[in-house]
């Protein structure tokens, strides 16, 4: 599954004809409208299409002068709403840590940064 956040840049002549072919299209929530050309967008993956591939055809759009992603999530698929709710904080216990720095070389790490001077 993936998630992705959109700006979208448009004239604001424009907008009357954008707005309804934007709102056709699934997996698409206008989040923002000022009324000044930028909009807010968030995709998500349908079933037939990636948010990739949807944002990929906005950016051939003529009327629509930029798309600028500005976050991204790409993950499992969601759990059905019909499955039992998890919490978050159990999922941490089983991530793989083996590539954590062991805590005995941590604390004889050189500083960062040289001390400053008083």
């Amino acid at each position: 599954m993936s998630v992705l956040g959109v700006v979208v840049r448009t004239h604001p002549q424009h907008l009357a004809a954008v707005l309804p072919r934007l709102n056709a299209l699934p997996g698409l929530d206008l989040v923002a409208n000022p009324g000044d050309g930028r909009l807010v967008l968030v995709l998500e993956d349908q079933p037939d299409r990636s948010a990739a591939a949807c944002l990929g055809d906005l950016a051939q759009w003529p009327e629509l002068w930029s798309t600028t992603l500005v976050y991204e999530y790409s993950g499992p698929d969601s759990p059905s709403p019909h499955s039992e709710a998890t919490d978050w904080r159990h999922e941490l216990n089983t991530l793989d840590t083996s590539a954590a720095r062991p805590a005995s070389t941590a604390s004889s790490a050189a500083p960062l940064a040289a001390p400053i001077p008083s």
